[in-house]
């Protein structure tokens, strides 16, 4: 069996140490790991070559200030569409000299080259959906007059792919409601982990609690990006108000434009000497600093997500505290973790009851390790996508 990895995002590439590239490298390595030959089109960035991602012209960026917000996110959009177009006559190449047997696309905002050459080729077209993508872009960067068009474009591609996949239960609800019908041909299958990837001793474990003063505590924690809708504030508030502090100190581990807010806050609430922000780490040392960690957090979570923290943490034998968001209760129950609202309360009383019951927090990470090592890895993910979708 032949496919093409298709994404036709500008700027996302297979090197990325973030969630997606996890995402895209290890899909890919799960196929190749089953036989199957996989050979990727990436538009922002492949070992097959680099491609000239969108950017509104030099020229173009003096005016900014002079223009209304939705004109210039407008142009960005039609940049963006100029590139699809071009990525458009890359893939049908791709497709006709590779001849594959299905094309597995991974969607992005604005861009239908995947459907179009699909059904010029006649080639089998399953699509992932990490986010809703128009819903995205508003919130995140703002209007565009675009908008309507990048609606239409999804719509289409729910319309014409033989298969769609998607990370959570919430967002295949919402593409229900797009499109009558629909639910027959999407599959949900959340983020997962790669069970190799761990590889290191006890003594590289205690060599960094010692390098972070954190030998004779225990440590909760929190690692990925620090951007807002993943609560990291809230963390901090719950952890300042949490009554067994004396025993703890929280590490926050990653890199992002909050992350001197969250410094202001933590001395704000009188917890800087006990919070210790260890900024972007090398990717290679995620794990390492998950197995510092003795709770771990995930305090907030957009509703379409999976956050692929959770399985991390699951892999690692942590304890996890967790907003209860829709995407978390599609992979945990109770007996997995402690599950609370989105609430700085409910997630300092959970820190308190894990912070003084050991048997408590190895019963709670045994049990999210079972069912990780059980339902989630990318092996599991990758034949689960060929059993449904081919």
């Amino acid at each position: 069996m032949k496919i093409l990895y298709y994404s036709p995002h500008p700027h996302l590439h297979l090197e990325a140490p973030t969630g997606y590239g996890t995402h895209m490298r290890e899909m890919i390595n799960a196929w190749r790991n089953m036989g199957i030959e996989v050979r990727t089109l990436i538009a922002g960035h492949s070992g097959e070559g680099r491609y000239n991602a969108p950017a509104v012209a030099k020229s173009m960026r003096g005016i900014k200030k002079f223009i209304p917000a939705i004109v210039w996110e407008t142009l960005k959009d039609l940049q963006l569409i100029r590139f699809d177009s071009n990525m458009e006559k890359r893939l049908e190449k791709a497709v006709r000299e590779f001849q594959p047997d299905m094309i597995y696309e991974r969607a992005a905002y604005l861009q239908n080259s995947g459907t179009k050459i699909a059904k010029r080729t006649a080639t089998r077209h399953v699509v992932e959906f990490n986010a809703p993508y128009p819903l995205e872009r508003v919130a995140m960067s703002g209007k565009s007059f675009l908008i309507p068009t990048a609606r239409d474009n999804e719509r289409q591609i729910l319309i014409e792919a033989n298969n769609i996949v998607v990370v959570s239960t919430a967002l295949k609800a919402h593409f229900e409601k797009i499109l009558a019908g629909v639910s027959a041909k999407i599959l949900v299958v959340p983020n997962c982990v790669n069970p190799e990837k761990v590889h290191h001793e006890p003594a590289e474990v205690a060599k960094l609690k010692n390098h972070y003063g954190l030998s004779d505590h225990l440590v909760i924690g929190f690692v990925g990006s620090i951007f807002p809708y993943h609560g990291v504030d809230m963390l901090i508030h719950a952890f300042a108000q949490t009554k067994n502090r004396h025993l703890a100190r929280l590490l926050i581990v990653g890199d992002g434009y909050t992350l001197p807010d969250l410094k202001a806050l933590a001395k704000k609430l009188g917890v800087h000497s006990e919070v210790i922000f260890t900024g972007s780490v090398p990717h290679r040392e995620v794990y390492l600093h998950i197995d510092v960690m003795d709770i771990c957090c995930l305090s907030r979570n957009d509703w379409y997500m999976s956050p692929v923290k959770l399985f991390e943490y699951g892999l690692m034998k942590k304890p996890v505290v967790a907003s209860k968001t829709s995407s978390v209760r599609d992979v945990m129950t109770a007996d997995d973790a402690l599950l609370v609202e989105e609430n700085i309360e409910q997630f300092s009383n959970a820190l308190d009851r894990l912070l003084v019951d050991s048997a408590l927090r190895e019963k709670r990470a045994a049990n999210w390790h079972k069912k990780v090592m059980e339902n989630h890895t990318w092996d599991i993910a990758a034949r689960n996508i060929l059993d449904t979708c081919v």
